[in-house]
């Protein structure tokens, strides 16, 4: 596994989270981020969904919204597709760390629907991480923070191994636009200038169903604020912080234990 330097673009405004990973110094002014967002007007909480009458778009939103995977990935879920406006999303991940590379790639054209639906409608990810066997237990490495172990409920293959979804998801809860996966995808957009992008359009009726609920997310309160914070602030530098860090190596251990019952005792 590469052991470069990643760059992170924190969301500052809102204040900081307890993280272990974040370096003492950074760029960035925390005090100056919060005088900034304290000057800002209130969030008008309009609808994301953009009117687009591209026959592209229409023939490939029926073709994808009939995958198989789209589907298993929605499974319990109220969704549709549409396009969506990227400037009125908000944002509940505090941070996005930007590898050196990737940042230097090109995107489509605003108006290349073709190449934007590849881009927002991507096949499965491969999956990709070390595996070593350890005292028993399975062990899996990855650079890959959306790396899963998911539980299949087929007897001959109880566990799957997934590294996220390839949709490029936002989703409507309380009355606000969210941007739920593919901020990697949307703050390359945003710099470049692409504004609108096909998407996956979760319905959602529960903070869970929106998928802001690890601890390391901002918190419904801010979220649902005055002034919440936006994808789009992730460009603006006098809003984050940015610093250098090490690649975080996510591990998943997977443990089997044997042992031996009567019958009918539990």
């Amino acid at each position: 596994m590469s052991k470069a330097s990643t760059w992170v673009r924190e969301l500052a405004a809102w204040g900081l989270d307890e993280d272990e990973y974040r370096p003492a110094k950074y760029c960035g002014d925390v005090d100056t981020a919060r005088a900034l967002l304290s000057r800002r007007p209130s969030f008008d909480a309009e609808s994301a969904m953009v009117e687009c009458a591209s026959s592209t778009l229409q023939t490939g939103f029926a073709e994808h919204a009939l995958r198989a995977d789209l589907r298993a990935e929605m499974a319990g879920l109220a969704w549709s597709l549409g396009v969506v406006d990227l400037r009125k999303l908000i944002a509940f991940q505090r941070r996005i760390t930007l590898v050196p590379a990737a940042s230097e790639s090109s995107l489509p054209a605003a108006d290349d629907w073709d190449s934007l639906m590849q881009l927002c409608f991507a096949e499965p990810k491969v999956v990709a991480c070390d595996v070593t066997h350890a005292s028993g237990s399975l062990v899996l490495r990855s650079g890959n923070p959306n790396l899963q172990a998911r539980i299949t409920g087929n007897a001959a293959s109880l566990v799957s191994v997934h590294t996220g979804s390839p949709f490029f998801e936002v989703a409507e809860y309380r009355g606000r636009w969210f941007l739920r996966d593919g901020y990697h995808r949307a703050y390359h957009c945003l710099r470049d200038g692409v504004f609108h992008l096909p998407a996956v359009i979760v319905h959602a009726g529960t903070l869970a169903e929106l998928g802001a609920v690890h601890p390391w997310f901002f918190p419904e309160a801010v979220l649902l604020s005055a002034t919440p914070p936006r994808v789009i602030d992730f460009l603006d530098d006098a809003l984050v912080i940015q610093y250098a860090r090490l690649p975080l190596i996510k591990t998943i251990r997977i443990t089997v234990e044997e042992a031996y019952t009567l019958e009918g005792e539990a």
